[in-house]
C-alpha cells in the first residue's frame, strides 16, 4: 500500500492528545530535577560541539521542547515542571548585547557557549520559536514574572536573528527567524517585530520563487523541517501576507517530496544537497505517514521526541497532492536548483523507475551532507541504495568537485580536486592547497538491504545485482600526478560491516602530504548505471571514450541514445571556479 491509500485518516484531536500524553510519559525517565533539563544521548556532527567521552548530555532545545509538550497535555501536574524548565532555559540564554552570542544559547549544558567552535547562531532560532509558541499557546498560565521573563527571552533571541540577520537562502533558517520575528510581534504588540518578520519572510518568498526550489534542494531532512514551520506560520500568525506565502511555499515542499518520493524502497530519492541520513529515518517515514493520514496510531510510542515537535503543527499533506507519493511507471526530473548571476546553473536529475531510482547532481562538492550521486534499490521488499563518496582518512573530503551528466539511470561522472575547499566542512576548515593523509580514496557504498547481492569485479568494472536492479561501475581514467605514489586504476572492494564498497585508492599507506596546489593534473573519469537486471544490455562499455592530456580530461558515452559528454580541466584550482563544460 502506497502512502497516499489512506485507509484511517487523522486522528482526532482527543486522539492526538493521548498520543503525546504517552510521548511525555515515556521522557520522565530523562528528566533531571536538579538540573531542571532533559537528559539525551550525546551525538555532535563534527563541529560546533566539541565535548568527548560524554555518551549522555542535557539539551537545551530538547528541553524546552518538552516544556511545552508538558503544557500542551493540560494536566496541571505537569505545570510546575514546565515552569521550572523554562526558567533554566532562559538562564541560560546569552543576554549581553556586548558580546557576539547575544541572544542565543548553547546546545547542551555541559559545554556553555564560550566552549564550542564555534557556536551555533541558529539556537536563537531554534530556542526562540519554542519560547514564542508557549506564549501564544500557554501565556495566561504563566506565573506573571515568568512570562515577563519569557517575554525578554524572546525579545532576546528576535534582537540576535535581525543582528546576523540571514539571507533568505538558508531556508530553514530564514523560515524560523521569520516565524518567531512576526509571531512575537504579534503576541507581544511589537511591530518593529512584526514589521521586520514579514519583511524576511517576503524576501524568503521572492528568493525561492526565482528557481521555485528550496536552497537545500530536495532535501529530506530540511524540507521536512520546512513542511513543519511553514504549518506553524499558517496555523499561528494572523497576517493574512504570511498565510499565504506558507500556504504556497507549503505546496512546493510537498510537491518536491512527493515527486521524489519512490514507493517501492520507500526513500526519498536523490540528488539531497543537505541529508544527514542515507536511508530515511523511522522518524521521517513516520512523519510521512503521520501527515498523509496513515497508521497515525503507530507513531507516539516509537518516536516520542519528534512527535512533540509535530504536535498541534497543523502539518499535512494537501489532498490534491496525495497521488505523487504512489508507485509511478517511470518518471524523469531535470531541475535547475541554483543559478549565479553570470547565468551558471547546477541542475538535479531524477530517474525513478518500479524498482528502482537514480539521482544525480551536475556540480558539487563532496560534504558529507550532499548524496550528489545516489540510487535506491528495491531488494525484496527492503531498500538498498548506492551512495558516491570521497573520503579522507575515512571521513568525507569536502574539497573534491563532483560533475554528473545523466539520462535515464546512466551517469558520467568526472571529479576535480579543488586547493581551498573544506576538509570535514564545506565552510568551517578549509584547507590551504593540501592536506595531511594516511588515506584518500573514492567510494561507491552499497548499504541497506544487501542480502542475495551478486558481485563481478573486475580491475577497472565492476557490476553488482541487487534485488532486480543491476548496477554497474566502470573507470574511464584517473590522473593524479603529485607529490604520492603512482595508484593503480582499479577498484577494490571493502567491506565495512554490513556496508559493501567499491574504493578506487588514491593513497594509502604513512601519513604525508598530498599537495593538490603542487599538482600539475588530477583527476577521475567513471561511469555508473543502473537497470533493470533481466533488461539489462551490454551497453556499459559499449562507446565509451575517455582520455586526459596536459590540461584536460575528456569523455563521452552513448548508453540509450542520448550521448553524455564531460571536459574537465585537470590542473586543482580554487572551489570557486572549477566549472568545467557539459
Amino acid at each position: 500500500m502506497s502512502l497516499s491509500e489512506t485507509t484511517e485518516g487523522y486522528p482526532s484531536a482527543k486522539e492526538e492528545l493521548e498520543l503525546l500524553k504517552r510521548s511525555v510519559s515515556m521522557l520522565e525517565s530523562e528528566f533531571n530535577p536538579e538540573l531542571n533539563l532533559l537528559r539525551v544521548k550525546y551525538h555532535t556532527n563534527g563541529y560546533h560541539t566539541m565535548l568527548t567521552g560524554v555518551e549522555y548530555v542535557h539539551s537545551t532545545r530538547a528541553s524546552v521542547e518538552y516544556a511545552l509538550a508538558l503544557l500542551d497535555t493540560g494536566l496541571p501536574e505537569y505545570e510546575a515542571k514546565a515552569f521550572k524548565i523554562i526558567e533554566q532555559i532562559i538562564s541560560l540564554q546569552d543576554r549581553d548585547p556586548s558580546r557576539d552570542t547575544y541572544g542565543i544559547w548553547s546546545y547542551y549544558y555541559e559545554e556553555p557557549l564560550d566552549k564550542m567552535a564555534p557556536p551555533d547562531w541558529n539556537w536563537a532560532d531554534f530556542i526562540g520559536k519554542v519560547l514564542v509558541m508557549i506564549a501564544i499557546r500557554h501565556g495566561e498560565r504563566l506565573p506573571e514574572m515568568l512570562a515577563g521573563r519569557l517575554q525578554e527571552a524572546v525579545f532576546h533571541a528576535c534582537e540576535s536573528i535581525i543582528r546576523r540577520n540571514m539571507g533568505p537562502h538558508y531556508t530553514n533558517i530564514a523560515i524560523m527567524g521569520s516565524f518567531v520575528a512576526i509571531a512575537a510581534g504579534e503576541q507581544f504588540g511589537h511591530r518593529g517585530y512584526l514589521e521586520y518578520g514579514l519583511g524576511k519572510f517576503e524576501a524568503f518568498h521572492a528568493y525561492t520563487r526565482r528557481l521555485n526550489t528550496f536552497q537545500e534542494y530536495n532535501s529530506p531532512t530540511y524540507t521536512v523541517v520546512a513542511i513543519i514551520e511553514l504549518s506553524k506560520i499558517r496555523s499561528y500568525c494572523r497576517s493574512p501576507r504570511a498565510i499565504a506565502i506558507a500556504d504556497e511555499m507549503l505546496r512546493l515542499a510537498w510537491t518536491m517530496a512527493g515527486e521524489h518520493y519512490h514507493a517501492a524502497t520507500g526513500q526519498w530519492s536523490g540528488p539531497h544537497s543537505r541529508c544527514y541520513h542515507t536511508l530515511l529515518t523511522d522518524a521521517t517515514h513516520a512523519f510521512l505517514r503521520r501527515c498523509l493520514g496513515k497508521e497515525w496510531t503507530e507513531l507516539a510510542a516509537d518516536y516520542p521526541v519528534h512527535l512533540l515537535e509535530w504536535h498541534r503543527s497543523g502539518a499535512s499533506c494537501p489532498d490534491d497532492l496525495r497521488s505523487l507519493f504512489q508507485k509511478p511507471a517511470e518518471r524523469q526530473l531535470r531541475e535547475i536548483y541554483y543559478r549565479r548571476e553570470d547565468g551558471y546553473e547546477k541542475i538535479g536529475t531524477t530517474w525513478m523507475t518500479p524498482s528502482y531510482s537514480v539521482g544525480s547532481a551536475s556540480k558539487e562538492v563532496m560534504w558529507n551532507q550532499r548524496r550528489n550521486l545516489l540510487i535506491y534499490m528495491d531488494n525484496g521488499g527492503k531498500p538498498a541504495y548506492a551512495s558516491l563518496r570521497m573520503l579522507h582518512d575515512g571521513y568525507d573530503f569536502s574539497a573534491p568537485v563532483l560533475t554528473a551528466v545523466q539520462d535515464k539511470g546512466h551517469v558520467l561522472c568526472g571529479m576535480q580536486f579543488s586547493v581551498n575547499g573544506g576538509d570535514t566542512h564545506i565552510g568551517l576548515d578549509r584547507i590551504n592547497g593540501s592536506i595531511q593523509a594516511e588515506d584518500l580514496r573514492l567510494r561507491l557504498e552499497f548499504g541497506g538491504a544487501l542480502e542475495g547481492m551478486e558481485l563481478n569485479a573486475a580491475q577497472e568494472h565492476v557490476v553488482l545485482t541487487i534485488g532486480g536492479t543491476r548496477v554497474s561501475l566502470s573507470l574511464l581514467s584517473l590522473v593524479f600526478n603529485g607529490d604520492v605514489p603512482e595508484v593503480q586504476p582499479k577498484w577494490t572492494v571493502t567491506r565495512e560491516g554490513d556496508l559493501l564498497a567499491l574504493d578506487l585508492l588514491l593513497y594509502s599507506g604513512s601519513r604525508r602530504l598530498i599537495d593538490f596546489a603542487g599538482m600539475r593534473r588530477a583527476g577521475i573519469c567513471f561511469a555508473v548505471s543502473a537497470e533493470a537486471a533481466e533488461a539489462a544490455t551490454a551497453h556499459d562499455l559499449a562507446g565509451m571514450e575517455a582520455s586526459a592530456d596536459e590540461t584536460d580530461l575528456r569523455a563521452d558515452w552513448s548508453p540509450a541514445g542520448r550521448r553524455l559528454s564531460l571536459m574537465l580541466p585537470l590542473k586543482p584550482d580554487r572551489v570557486e571556479t572549477l566549472r568545467g563544460q557539459q
